[in-house]
């Protein structure tokens, strides 16, 4: 039963005893709010770790096959050992190795800094073991570093690397802004300056291109020239003859063979992109050099941004007249937007929040539910500013969502305190009794609420970090609404509440009449209530199969991001023209607003929730950005039609950007197996399937179509017999057709690579296999053909491995109108089928948005046993009774029916935001059902019969329970019509809406029930007049409804 409190321990009436203290502090309080909001960083979301690291490395030369087995292999075995890992997934091209390297969702984010340190030594320690020519290996493991503003640089008459000059001046003026953070410059190319030469006329001239590469190397070399050590100074001795530039280059002569030759004689001298391209930058539709700028993580968005507008309105008039400035992305303007926007939702709820306090409690006791308003947010401010949380999409809808809780304890406070106004005590008294009879009710009740949040708190995945100052705003608020409810709403009832309460005689209204008939025919029929909610149960537990799914949905920023893949071997230049023929298809579209391009790799990550895709030459991305959201939309289907029609030879996909963690592609299936070809093989039965589904647009694998490779079959025992071997003849040929670097030119800061290569007209013609000759040991120029011949063949361009097994991933994007989920399940008959025809040892396993939505999920389920034990915890602290806890635990799930009636029929979906909500709505309901249980055990202590002590507490309940219901119902409406937090809001107010009618009706009969069978099979139980209960029951509470 209800425990007996200490008169001594009353913090209501310590607060009365010390009235200008405690209003000093309520003044202060107000101050530091005040002073933590304006201070408070500001972001558009929060910060959360991306567990990934890349380790790249090269190795010019090697095939696709080789550099599997002799690089990626060996990187991967040492990588194994990486602690937290999860799963390596690699990615090999000809030369190339790139791994993944992911860390488990449940890995702590303060653990994850130190394991790329980890990362980093344990490729260092196994460099010295990789094969000879091995460039690297890196580790990349700033990858959610995020460059919120990006300014594009259009040059009209000026050279790229004029404007490419200029960008980095600003950049390093821009590195004096406070709480700056790194910069990247977008679209520099580098540069190199080719030596071409015709290897038919350098065989003429008796040379070979070694001896010509050895001469420009001696030429330019750096060594020293000695010191003079002089009794007064020392003076170093330098020799003239570095190369600076082409100029000095085409002036110097080559000692060869006793011979002086003009290096102008041999080849042409011109400075050129340097080969591979660089990706390239493009601001609506012209060549740009980009600057990304991103913030210190300390910063704060709005200032950081007004500081750097104001730096960069100041640089924009110096800039000379032919190089445009373009903002692209400004996240300070989106982050000022977001929190004014939610700033603006926050006041809606409070204006409807204390319009619910005035309309139901009247203008005074509405005037100390308003104050308590401000009071707790300006405590919860300052608990954020502690926390280190800031303003940002997750904690400022925690704060709406907290508003229409945190009220409930004032309200409490208050009602309890006109209650015993009316029965005649004093102001004072009535506050003291209002800490005696429900300080610990609202704690135990309070912290019940806190527990259905800790699955969010604690979930150990992105999705939970991501949604952790959910749990940490609500926390802190809710936390400091008890806190006001105790020691500072009695303070300003006493004030603002009048003595004359007493002298008010009214009956009950009209509601109140109509809540106490329908009590009675519950109590009447309290078998038959119980059973009609649990049909309601059963029903809507069978209503939740027809309920879509959902991981986070898609942004409601306008920005359409435009992925074009060409085939593997495309060249840049050829993803380029694709992408300018995009770009002239958006010229002049009405609804778009701007639009970038980066060609050769994925748009920098410019927003965190981003999946950023690494460079290759064959893709290309487009940010378009569009004039408002419903522009976003029409926009978003001309761009498919116009993909559909123009590109359909590529793969192409339109997409808006994400909230949470970043997932791509919604629908992926990954295919894996230990032989290659094999996996080939069932990736496209996969594609076949998925493609004959109309819920797919653009299957497509991650495995390119093999491509065209030539092979030189050296006959070895002619070459050893010339003197060649495979590596001097290997290194010649990469000098005509790639180049090979000689040397450098110092041009001011920079160092330009100095390349010697055939020429263009010779290098891109196979017939140029013919004339090569190469040096013999005796000093005799030999064919190539002597030993040497040209075969075609085809190769794999990628293979792509996870846990050191190929496999190749199946994605498809989704028909407009529909779900990941949706998709997932109108596919699963089908895959099913094909999985079970599937040899031993190749799998096909599902990823996308469904894998990371039940990651997710099972992070939060896998809580929810903790989340159990210390709600029945406090609920036996707070009642004491086996029945009396089960009985509060078991009104839980009454909320699904108003969940699944307020989201089925508009087809809401189910996602992660809105289960975190259902599980938090559980703890609203246990946290009623504990002050009404409360309230019937109090009135049986005084001797009250079963059904009276029901009665009475319901009745003399159902008022402040239905208010703070219906403000936390009003509470969620301004945020209902979000596309982030409308689900969670649709859930809760359908949940609570139905689950305080089943807490005022099931909750009492169920009571009854479990009271009316003790006492049967007890032989307690004895008849007795209703009214005379009833009668008995207002003389004790003195108020109804």
């Amino acid at each position: 039963m209800k425990p007996v409190l200490n008169e001594k321990f009353n913090l209501s009436s310590w607060a009365l005893n010390h009235q200008q203290m405690v209003s000093f502090f309520m003044l202060l309080i107000i101050a530091m709010g005040a002073f933590c909001y304006e201070n408070l960083p500001r972001n558009e979301d929060p910060a959360f770790t991306i567990k990934t690291a890349v380790v790249s490395a090269q190795w010019p030369g090697a095939s696709v096959t080789d550099t599997t087995r002799l690089l990626t292999d060996t990187l991967e075995k040492k990588l194994q050992e990486t602690p937290w890992l999860d799963y390596l997934e690699s990615e090999t091209r000809a030369g190339s190795s790139v791994i993944h390297v992911n860390l488990r969702d449940d890995t702590p984010p303060q653990k994850v800094p130190d394991i790329w340190y980890q990362v980093r030594k344990k490729m260092q320690d196994i460099a010295p073991s990789l094969p000879e020519g091995v460039q690297g290996p890196a580790v990349d493991d700033e990858f959610d570093d995020t460059y919120g503003t990006i300014y594009g640089f259009i040059p009209e008459g000026y050279t790229l690397r004029e404007v490419r000059d200029r960008v980095e001046t600003i950049r390093r003026e821009l590195m004096s802004l406070p709480d700056i953070g790194k910069t990247s410059l977008l679209g520099e190319q580098q540069e190199q300056i080719v030596l071409s030469f015709s290897p038919a006329r350098l065989a003429g001239m008796g040379l070979n291109i070694q001896q010509v590469a050895d001469a420009l190397r001696a030429q330019n070399a750096v060594v020293p020239a000695g010191m003079i050590r002089t009794g007064q100074e020392n003076m170093a001795i330098k020799v003239s003859g570095e190369l600076t530039s082409e100029a000095s280059l085409r002036a110097v002569t080559l000692h060869i063979n006793d011979r002086y030759l003009p290096l102008t004689d041999i080849a042409t001298v011109s400075r050129e992109n340097a080969e591979p391209p660089q990706p390239v930058y493009r601001v609506n539709g012209k060549p740009a050099i980009g600057l990304a700028i991103s913030m210190a993580p300390t910063g704060n968005m709005l200032r950081f941004g007004a500081a750097l507008n104001a730096k960069m309105q100041a640089i924009s008039v110096t800039l000379p007249h032919g190089i445009e400035m373009v903002k692209v992305a400004d996240q300070s303007a989106v982050v000022s937007d977001a929190v004014s926007g939610f700033i603006r939702v926050l006041i809606e709820a409070v204006a409807i929040v204390l319009a619910v306090s005035f309309v139901s409690l009247g203008l005074r006791a509405g005037l100390v539910v308003a104050a308590a308003i401000p009071l707790v947010l300006a405590m919860t401010f300052t608990g954020m500013m502690l926390a280190g949380i800031g303003l940002q999409r997750i904690s400022l809808g925690a704060l709406i969502i907290a508003l229409g809780l945190l009220v409930d304890d004032a309200m409490i406070t208050v009602e309890t305190m006109v209650s015993g106004l009316e029965a005649g005590d004093s102001r004072r008294q009535a506050a003291t009794r209002a800490f005696k009879t429900t300080a610990f009710p609202m704690l135990t009740g309070t912290l019940v609420m806190i527990a259905g949040f800790i699955p969010v708190g604690f979930a150990a995945s992105s999705a939970g970090e991501y949604c952790f100052s959910l749990f940490a705003v609500v926390l802190i608020a809710l936390l400091c609404s008890w806190v006001v409810a105790i020691l500072f709403s009695p303070l300003t009832g006493t004030w603002l509440l009048s003595d004359n309460i007493r002298q008010k005689e009214k009956g009950p209204g009209r509601m109140a009449r109509g809540y106490q008939w329908l009590l009675r025919k519950a109590l009447r029929h309290r078998f038959a209530t119980v059973c009609l909610a649990l049909i309601a149960l059963g029903l809507s537990v069978y209503g939740t199969t027809f309920m879509q799914g959902e991981f986070f949905p898609a942004s409601d920023r306008p920005e359409l991001l435009v992925s074009l893949t060409l085939p593997a071997n495309a060249s840049q230049s050829e993803t380029q023209n694709t992408a300018e023929k995009l770009e002239k298809a958006l010229a002049g579209n009405r609804n778009v607003e701007r639009f970038s391009t980066y060609v050769g790799s994925g748009a920098i990550r410019f927003y965190l929730p981003m999946d950023v895709l690494l460079a290759n030459e064959n893709i290309a991305q487009m940010v378009v950005v569009a004039k408002d959201l419903k522009a976003r939309d029409r926009l978003h289907r001309q761009l498919n039609r116009i993909l559909a029609t123009r590109f359909s030879d590529i793969i192409t996909r339109v997409s808006p950007l994400e909230l949470g963690p970043p997932v791509g592609w919604p629908v992926k299936y990954r295919v894996s197996g230990p032989d290659y070809l094999k996996v080939r093989s069932i990736a496209n039965r996969l594609s076949d399937v998925i493609g004959r589904s109309p819920s797919s647009r653009e299957v497509n694998q991650t495995a390119g179509e093999p491509e065209r490779v030539i092979t030189l079959k050296v006959n070895q025992t002619a070459a050893r017999a010339a003197g060649v071997s495979s590596e001097s003849l290997a290194r010649m040929l990469n000098t005509v057709w790639s180049g090979s670097i000689v040397t450098s030119v110092r041009d001011n800061d920079r160092l330009v690579d100095v390349v010697l290569r055939a020429r263009d007209n010779e290098r891109l013609n196979l017939a140029t296999f013919s004339s090569l000759t190469i040096q013999g040991n005796d000093g005799k120029q030999i064919p190539l053909s002597a030993f040497a011949t040209p075969v075609w063949g085809v190769d794999d361009p990628v293979i792509w491995r996870r846990q050191r097994l190929p496999f190749i991933t199946v994605q498809t994007d989704l028909a407009p109108g529909l779900r990941a989920e949706a998709v997932s399940a109108a596919l699963r008959p089908a895959v099913d089928r094909l999985r079970a025809e599937l040899p031993e040892g190749y799998s096909i396993e599902e990823g996308g948005a469904v894998a990371e939505s039940e990651k997710g999920n099972s992070s939060v389920y896998a809580i929810l046993p903790v989340t159990l034990v210390i709600m029945l915890l406090l609920l036996m602290l707070q009642l004491r009774n086996y029945s009396r806890m089960a009985l509060a635990i078991l009104m839980a799930p009454f909320g699904l029916p108003g969940i699944v009636l307020a989201m089925l029929p508009g087809g809401t979906p189910m996602g992660f935001v809105a289960l975190l909500g259902v599980i938090a709505l559980a703890g609203m309901i246990i946290r009623n059902a504990v002050i009404l249980i409360s309230e019937v055990d109090s009135n049986l202590a005084q001797g009250m019969a079963s059904d009276a002590a029901i009665i009475a507490a319901a009745e003399h309940r159902a008022r402040p329970i239905c208010l703070t219901a219906c403000a936390a119902i009003l509470g969620m409406i301004p945020i209902s019509h979000q596309v982030f937090w409308g689900p969670m809001a649709y859930a809760i107010i359908g949940g609570l809406l139905v689950a305080t009618l089943v807490t005022l009706t099931v909750l009492p009969a169920s009571f009854s029930l479990l009271l009316h069978l003790r006492m049967t099979s007890s032989g307690e139980f004895t008849a007795s007049s209703a009214a005379e209960n009833e009668e008995k029951c207002r003389r004790l509470c003195g108020r109804h409804g």
